[in-house]
């Protein structure tokens, strides 16, 4: 099974940020682990540096289990990993529409990604869309909202 969001201790993401205000950036790093059966914890840090803003920290946890990948109720994506798989967060409705998406970021091309679409108060405030690289993670989010679009990138992956 292709791993779409590997959780492994120390692993870095940085990424690019724009927004209407300008650009940015922000990381992720996974600080520990917790492996309980098939149910995979990650204790992570989000250090974010956004267009007129002080530097901001938080500190979250993502798990990986049969449901899909998600922080609390939220999901980054759910299972199973299948074109049409749909789940909702209000306002948000998000369906998988692609497990053969190539996107291109500055840390490089990746192919046969997940893409996840989505659309804000069904469709009426926006629309976005997220792709996942295998063995990599989230690599590109587009967001369409009619009231703050924004979009980010993979500069590195550690």
């Amino acid at each position: 099974m292709t791993d779409y969001f590997p959780l492994v201790k120390g692993a870095v993401r940085e990424y690019s940020y724009e927004n209407s205000q300008g650009t940015g950036g922000f990381s992720v790093e996974i600080l520990s682990i917790l492996i309980q059966g098939a149910t995979t914890t990650a204790k992570c840090r989000r250090t974010l540096n956004l267009p007129g803003e002080p530097e901001k920290i938080a500190e979250f946890t993502l798990t990986k289990d049969a449901s899909g990948v998600h922080e609390g109720g939220a999901f980054e994506f759910k299972n199973p990993l299948a074109v049409g798989t749909e789940w909702i967060s209000p306002p948000r409705r998000y369906w998988i529409e692609a497990l053969d998406a190539v996107v291109e970021t500055p840390a490089g091309k990746f192919k046969d990604c997940l893409r996840v679409a989505y659309l804000i108060a069904e469709g009426d405030g926006g629309s976005g869309e997220r792709f996942y690289a295998p063995g990599v993670g989230l690599v590109k989010a587009v967001d369409n909202d009619e009231a703050e679009p924004s979009s980010f990138e993979l500069v590195k992956a550690a």
